[in-house]
């Protein structure tokens, strides 16, 4: 090992690093392979016949660098989503994807925005059987999907040579609907009960399309989520940071409870909105439903609630409940994730909030080189602050991944070179894990034997963040082809069910697949359930790209439910967005989850 004037070489420093750092031992890449093996030499000597001081082990094997779209778990029963409540005038033309660029001038050129929309993201939860009386008897999950023409369906070049007013219009439409469907335990839609629904212009919350300056204004409402707390369905949408609301659902001409009976003769939330000026009800109400009829009918219980807890740039928390230890039969507390790593939880009450003043919320939305007041009538939610119990709980350092990925070899990206490097975040949360699921195996696993108590499982992604340097012309434009922002990996994470929330394990990266097509790339393969959704075909214009190596899955996936499967508990459904284009759905069994977070070592290494 050599030194150069006195200073360590990034090889020596790595050594040093790993030799006086508990924290830092994969520094070392002589010795990191001892981490994957309970840290004993002595373990993989009397497994393999060899000795004890590494140096037999570095002769005859080293440590995988798995491959994204190797990693990813295991899955059955995959489905594509579409909507058939979307009219079909309001989809592309497949006849149009090969001249996209000039599909999009012209709809440009007809009313300055973009008539068509596509749908994904899908989140899911399992109905509550307190909901079922009131929806028919086969419906098992709730669907929702963003609905909206912003889209990555095309390559970046497509999106690049847009005129700069093209692209505002496909990028910062206001255009983002909420899509609802019932779906039976196959995951197939029932007919005739998926919606499309306009929240924004109902409750009188859509902000203006561009300022006084002509600046191009961001949507009210940019994503939606579901979750199951207590036994209700919450909608979770992002905003200026995240707002709550709790959905009621009735089935037209089924169930007779008061909550039925209600949803039939109830004031409709455009009316509700209109008689409260200051945006501030409590009153149930009904939206009416923009496309897919009137089968399956949503209310809001009362104006949304917004979630500070996570500051002004917060988004995509996960909601989640845990039962109260000593009183089962109590309500569950309820928490919002803000974070994963490092894991930031916060106790809520949704349905409860404290008042601030605009001029709070002005202060809260400040941004350094802009006006401090504005005028958006968001803000008359935004002063509705969720109540919270306690201080934002902050576990410790979360260990290390359980295998190694493509982006820690150090001939691809040496030192701080590493792509995915940000912090994760949501991603979805939280499925339970009981000890004995945990603890599945044979004895050769080293889960085995080490969880007495269940733990949450939730999964997050991280992405290679953009930053100042791809835009300045003396980066060589070879460093950023290596290290193209804006493209996800993803990962699953286990944690304690119970503050501080500590994170136990994390799995390596990986990605979730396309949607397989068929010989002639027309159709669905027949291994893939679900309807045909055309934009399954254009996913693979984006694929995910590092170190100038292709992956075989999308440059954008996006998880956002994650779910146990409707009556067989040892099963989870995952939901994913794949490039903001199109949804899919599939199973993967929890003991494939508990591979991947505790993986056996001797999986790890090869010949």
């Amino acid at each position: 090992m050599e030194r150069s004037k006195g200073k360590f070489t990034l090889l020596d420093t790595a050594k040093k690093l790993g030799e006086e750092s508990e924290g830092c031992k994969l520094c070392d890449p002589v010795q990191c392979w001892k981490h994957y093996f309970n840290n004993s030499t002595d373990n993989y000597a009397s497994n393999n016949g060899s000795s004890s001081d590494g140096g037999e082990h570095k002769q005859k094997h080293q440590s995988k660098f798995w491959k994204f779209d190797k990693a990813s778990p295991k899955y059955t029963n995959p489905q594509t989503l579409l909507m058939p409540s979307i009219p079909p005038q309001l989809r592309i033309p497949p006849s149009r994807f090969n001249d996209i660029g000039a599909y999009f001038q012209e709809k440009y050129a007809t009313n300055s925005s973009m008539d068509y929309l596509t749908e994904y993201n899908p989140g899911l939860v399992i109905i509550p059987p307190k909901m079922k009386q009131n929806l028919p008897p086969n419906a098992a999950y709730l669907l929702s999907l963003r609905v909206t023409p912003a889209n990555n369906c095309f390559a970046t070049e497509v999106y690049a040579n847009l005129p700069r007013d093209v692209w505002n219009s496909v990028y910062h439409t206001a255009t983002n609907y909420l899509g609802l469907a019932l779906l039976d335990e196959s995951y197939q839609m029932l007919p005739g009960y998926d919606v499309v629904v306009e929240i924004d212009v109902q409750i009188d919350l859509k902000r203006p399309t561009t300022t006084r300056a002509g600046e191009a204004v961001s949507p009210t409402f940019m994503d939606y989520r579901i979750f199951v707390l207590n036994n209700e369905i919450y909608l979770h949408v992002n905003a200026d940071t995240v707002i709550v609301n709790r959905l009621m659902l009735r089935g037209k001409g089924f169930g007779d409870d008061d909550d039925a009976a209600y949803l039939r003769t109830t004031d409709t939330c455009a009316k509700v909105a209109s008689e409260n000026t200051d945006l501030n009800w409590e009153t149930p109400c009904r939206l009416d439903n923009l496309y897919g009829g009137d089968n399956l009918q949503i209310g809001l219980m009362r104006q949304f609630n917004t979630i500070w807890s996570g500051g002004t740039h917060g988004k995509n928390y996960a909601l989640f409940g845990v039962p109260n230890a000593t009183h089962p039969d109590e309500p569950d507390s309820m928490y919002a994730e803000l974070d994963i790593f490092p894991h930031h939880v916060q106790q809520i009450l949704p349905e409860e909030y404290h008042r601030l003043s605009l001029h709070d919320v002005f202060d809260l939305l400040w941004r350094p080189g802009t006006r401090k007041k504005r005028r958006l009538k968001i803000d008359f939610v935004n002063v509705r602050r969720v109540k919270e119990v306690g201080n934002t709980t902050e576990s410790g350092n979360a260990p290390l991944p359980s295998f190694p990925t493509a982006d820690a070899h150090p001939e691809w990206f040496p030192g701080d070179d590493a792509p995915f490097k940000e912090s994760a975040h949501g991603g979805a949360c939280c499925v339970s894990f009981s000890a004995e699921e945990l603890n599945l195996g044979d004895g050769t696993k080293k889960s085995k034997g080490q969880h007495r108590e269940s733990l949450l499982v939730g999964i997050g992604h991280t992405k290679v963040i953009w930053k100042p340097w791809y835009g300045r012309k003396n980066v060589a434009q070879e460093k950023k082809d290596r290290v193209p922002h804006t493209h996800y990996v993803t990962l699953f994470y286990a944690f304690d069910p119970h503050p501080p929330f500590q994170i136990r394990a994390r799995s390596g990266y990986f990605c979730l697949g396309h949607a397989p097509l068929n010989n002639n790339g027309d159709g669905l393969a027949p291994s893939e359930g679900g309807m045909f959704n055309p934009h399954s075909i254009l996913t693979r214009n984006r694929q995910l790209l590092q170190n100038n190596i292709t992956f075989d899955c999308p440059q954008i996936s996006f998880v956002s439910s994650f779910t146990e499967k409707a009556a067989d508990s040892s099963k989870t459904v995952i939901g994913y967005g794949l490039n903001d284009c199109t949804g899919r759905l599939v199973e993967v069994e929890k003991e494939e989850i508990v591979r991947l977070l505790y993986p056996d070592p001797m999986d790890m290494i090869f010949d």
